[in-house]
C-alpha cells in the first residue's frame, strides 16, 4: 500500500511582489490540488520511478538514480532537472531516500498545469510531508517564492501570510456576505512565477510606506463587511501596485467598461484574475464570455 499525501492550489489574492519583502498578503486554499503517492519496488535496480498525471492523463515521467539522482530517462528535461533539485535537497535533509529499495513517486496534479494554481508548491509541501522535513526549507532552497502558496498547500481556510523574519501563518475566518459576488477569470495568458519574481521583485524593494500600506490593505480585506468597501481596498491596492510597477491595472488596461472591481492575481498580466459585481451572475458570465474568457469560477466553487 503506498504512502498517500495530498497538498491544496492556492491564489494570492492581495500582496504580490511585496510578500517577497515581508508584507502581510492574503491568499486563499482551494480545493483543488495535488495528490501523490510512494511506494517502495523490490527489482534491486537503485531508481526513482517518477510520474505526473494532470487530471489522471500522463503528462509527465523520469527515471532517476537514486544512488547519485542522475537523470536516467525523461519526456519532459526541465522538469526533471527541477525535481532532481528537490530530490537533492531531501536526500541532503532526510533519510526518506535511505532504502535499499527503487521508489516509485506517482503525482496526480488536479488542474490544468497552465492555470497557476500551485504545481510546484503542492509537489513541494508533498515532499515535504513524505521526507518529514520543513516545506519552506524546501521551497528556498530551490525556488525564488515568498512561501505563502505552499503555507496554502497545507491549511483548510483562508490566511494571512508573512515572509519575513521567518514564515508567519494566520489563519482567518473569510466569509462576509458577499461571497458570491466574487468571481475569478482565467485569462489564458500563462506566466512565468519565477521571471516574473525576478523582474518585477527587485521594484518593490525597499518600498517600506508601500509595503505598510499593502499589509494594512490585506487585513482590511479580511475583515471588510460589504463590497463597497472590499471594491475600495482592491481598488487602493491596484492603484499602488501599479504605481509602484509602472503598470497600468488590469482593468484599465482590458476591461475598463466591466461594472465592478477587476484585480490581478499573482505575477501581474496572467493567469487569474479576480472580479466582484454586486448584481446577477449572468451579467458576469455574459460579458467575460463576449471577451472570449470562459473559464470563470464563483469563489465559493473554487476555494476550499
Amino acid at each position: 500500500m503506498p504512502n498517500q499525501f495530498y497538498s491544496h492550489g492556492k491564489l494570492l489574492i492581495t500582496g504580490e511582489y511585496f510578500v517577497l519583502s515581508g508584507a502581510t498578503a492574503f491568499a486563499i486554499p482551494l480545493k483543488l490540488g495535488q495528490g501523490m503517492d510512494v511506494e517502495l519496488v523490490n527489482d534491486d535496480m537503485n531508481l526513482i520511478y517518477w510520474s505526473t498525471s494532470v487530471k489522471n492523463q500522463p503528462w509527465f515521467s523520469a527515471v532517476f538514480s537514486k544512488a547519485d539522482l542522475s537523470i536516467i530517462e525523461t519526456n519532459n528535461s526541465k522538469s526533471s532537472e527541477f525535481i532532481h533539485k528537490l530530490l537533492l535537497f531531501v536526500k541532503e535533509k532526510s533519510s526518506a531516500l535511505n532504502v535499499s529499495q527503487s521508489v516509485r513517486i506517482s503525482a496526480n496534479v488536479e488542474f490544468p498545469m497552465e492555470w497557476g494554481f500551485g504545481s510546484s508548491s503542492t509537489l513541494i509541501a508533498n515532499l515535504a510531508q513524505w521526507a518529514k522535513i520543513n516545506p519552506y526549507e524546501l521551497l528556498f532552497a530551490t525556488t525564488n517564492g515568498s512561501g505563502y502558496d505552499v503555507a496554502c498547500a497545507m491549511v483548510d481556510s483562508p490566511i494571512l501570510y508573512k515572509n519575513h523574519p521567518k514564515p508567519e501563518v494566520v489563519k482567518v475566518d473569510f466569509n462576509p456576505n458577499f461571497l458570491d459576488k466574487i468571481y475569478f477569470i482565467y485569462l489564458g495568458q500563462k506566466q512565468n512565477s519565477s521571471a516574473s519574481v525576478e523582474k518585477l521583485g527587485p521594484i518593490v524593494k525597499g518600498r517600506n510606506i508601500e509595503a505598510d500600506k499593502i499589509s494594512a490593505i490585506s487585513k482590511g480585506i479580511v475583515k471588510s463587511t460589504s463590497l463597497r468597501e472590499f471594491d475600495a481596498l482592491v481598488y487602493e491596492h491596484e492603484r499602488i501596485m501599479s504605481a509602484t510597477l509602472g503598470v497600468k491595472p488590469v482593468k484599465q488596461k482590458l476591461f475598463p467598461d466591466f461594472d465592478g472591481s477587476v484585480k490581478s492575481l499573482g505575477a501581474w498580466g496572467g493567469d487569474f484574475i479576480m472580479a466582484t459585481h454586486s448584481g446577477e451572475a449572468n451579467y458576469v458570465y455574459n460579458y467575460f464570455n463576449a471577451k472570449g474568457l470562459d473559464v470563470i469560477f464563483p469563489y465559493n466553487h473554487i476555494v476550499l
